[in-house]
């Protein structure tokens, strides 16, 4: 597969400018956070944890990075030759010699852009919560609608992946 049929730059460069931001966001609150902050939230969106502060960022620290790493991995895996384990509709037709760069080009740039919703996510979460743990807020804000955007955002996406596979040319 040559660079130029396996372009997906908008979102490369999402994808990247989301994780550059998730750590520059961490980096940024670590120095302005108090020693306790909250890490969880009842239905409400009051808070009814709290952990040292380190602790809380070793294990996002871990955890985004994970996420991130694995986005890219599933995305590096969208390879020729070792897409056994896809499992589109009318895989044998959208694998084929002449479909299989298009069909990877799609598909490895909606890994990104789930990636980035993803990131998105947990992003808004996250500053939620720090606005509860700097004090500027009782409880998270909205978390119902961050919630119900992004199942929205996971359904869409899906369905795009099934109008797009789901039929022939």
């Amino acid at each position: 597969m040559t660079p130029k049929q396996n372009n997906h730059p908008f979102a490369l460069a999402l994808f990247s400018l989301l994780s550059a931001l998730f750590v520059g966001h961490a980096i940024y609150h670590y120095s302005i956070l108090p020693e306790q902050v909250a890490t969880h939230f009842g239905l409400s969106g009051d808070p009814d944890a709290w952990v040292p502060k380190t602790v809380f960022f070793l294990w996002y620290f871990i955890i985004s990075g994970l996420c991130i790493a694995m986005f890219v991995v599933v995305n590096r895996a969208l390879r020729s030759g070792r897409l056994s384990w896809l499992n589109i509709p009318d895989k044998e037709y959208w694998l084929s010699p002449e479909r299989i760069h298009g069909t990877l080009k799609y598909v490895r740039s909606g890994i990104l852009l789930f990636g980035s919703g993803t990131l998105l996510f947990v992003l808004d979460f996250v500053n939620q919560s720090f606005q509860v743990s700097l004090g500027n807020a009782s409880k998270l804000d909205h978390p119902l609608s961050t919630l119900a955007t992004y199942l929205l955002f996971c359904v869409l996406w899906v369905i795009s992946l099934y109008r797009r596979f789901s039929r022939r040319g």
